[in-house]
C-alpha cells in the first residue's frame, strides 16, 4: 500500500518559532491582532476534538483513522513536552494524535505562548514501517532541532530573526493559528524554517470569511456547521506550492452563542486525499 501523507503536520515536515510573549505593549502587530482574536480566552481551557479520518475514499487504497486534538491552558505552572520542561509557563500546550487503521500514526506536540509563539515542538510517526521524527527548542532568535530516521540522527539550527520583523509560526499549530485570524485581517504571512532543508519556507493563512457553507460533522446525528473557510499556501515557484490545504470552522461558537465554551471550532480539514471530519468536541473552560 502507498504511504499515507500525514499532513496535519507535515506540510514539509517542519518545525519552528520561539520567542515569548513580553506583554501586550512591546507586542509585535501580528502578535496583537492574534492575542486579541485567539479562541482561548478563559483562565482554564482544556479542550478536545476528535476526528474521522479518510485517507483516499473510495479507492482501492482507502484508509480510515482517528484524530484527536487537545488544546490545555497553563497559567504560571510548570509545563513539560518529552524532555523539555518551562516553568512558570503561561500559554498552550497542544498535542494532536493521528492512528490510522493500517497501523501508521503520528503524534505531534507543541507549547506556544498568549502570543502564539512556540517554544519547544516535536513530532514522532510510523509510516508504512518507518519511525522518524524531530525535537526543537526555539530560542536566541534560532530553531535548535534533532531530526531522525530509525537509527540516523541529524542536528542544526535555523537562524530566524525577530518575530517583529519577519512573523515566523510553528507547522505543529498550524490550524491553531488558523483559529486565530481576526475579522479585521483576511490573511497573514509566515516563514515556516524547515528541518529537512535547514532553512525556512514562507505560508500564508487566508480566511475567507464572507464565503460559508453548511458542512456536516461525522457524529452519529450529521450536526451541520455553517463554516467560513481558511487556506493554508505554501509560497515558492518551485518545484511548486502544491495544493493549498483548507479547513472549515464554524462560524458561531460551539455549542452555541448562548453557551460558548469552544471558539472558531474546526469542523473539517482538506489536506489532498485526507479529509478530517469533526466526530466530537469536548471542553472543560472555566468562563
Amino acid at each position: 500500500m502507498k504511504k499515507l501523507v500525514f499532513a496535519i503536520i507535515t506540510i514539509l515536515i517542519i518545525c519552528l518559532l520561539g520567542v515569548s510573549l513580553a506583554g501586550c505593549n512591546r507586542a509585535t502587530p501580528t502578535q496583537k491582532l492574534l492575542f486579541n482574536s485567539r479562541p482561548w480566552t478563559s483562565e482554564v481551557t482544556d479542550e478536545t476534538l476528535v476526528y474521522d479520518v479518510v485517507y483516499k475514499n473510495g479507492t482501492e487504497d482507502a484508509v480510515r483513522g482517528t484524530m484527536t486534538v487537545t488544546v490545555k491552558s497553563y497559567n504560571s505552572e510548570e509545563v513539560t513536552v518529552g524532555d523539555w520542561t518551562l516553568d512558570n509557563a503561561v500559554g498552550y500546550l497542544t498535542t494532536t494524535e493521528l492512528v490510522m487503521d493500517n497501523g501508521d500514526n503520528k503524534t505531534s506536540s507543541a507549547f506556544f505562548s498568549t502570543g502564539i509563539e512556540v517554544k519547544y515542538a516535536q513530532a514522532d510517526q510510523t509510516v508504512a514501517g518507518v519511525n522518524s521524527g524531530y525535537k526543537a527548542e526555539y530560542k536566541d532568535e534560532k530553531c535548535y532541532y534533532t531530526t531522525y530516521e530509525n537509527d540516523a540522527e541529524k542536528s542544526g539550527e535555523i537562524k530566524l530573526g525577530e518575530f517583529a520583523e519577519s512573523p515566523y509560526i510553528d507547522n505543529a499549530i498550524l490550524y491553531q493559528v488558523a483559529r486565530c485570524i481576526p475579522d479585521s485581517v483576511s490573511s497573514f504571512t509566515f516563514n515556516v524554517p524547515d528541518v529537512t532543508l535547514g532553512e525556512s519556507q514562507s505560508v500564508t493563512v487566508t480566511a475567507a470569511r464572507s464565503s460559508t457553507s453548511a458542512i456536516k460533522s461525522a457524529d452519529e446525528a450529521g450536526t451541520e456547521y455553517v463554516c467560513y473557510f481558511v487556506s493554508i499556501s505554501l509560497n515558492r515557484t518551485f518545484p511548486g506550492s502544491g495544493e493549498s490545504l483548507k479547513c472549515a470552522i464554524s462560524s458561531t461558537p460551539y455549542p452555541s452563542s448562548d453557551d460558548p465554551r469552544i471558539k472558531n471550532l474546526i469542523v473539517q480539514i482538506s489536506e489532498g486525499d485526507t479529509l478530517y471530519t469533526l466526530k466530537s468536541a469536548t471542553t472543560d473552560n472555566v468562563n
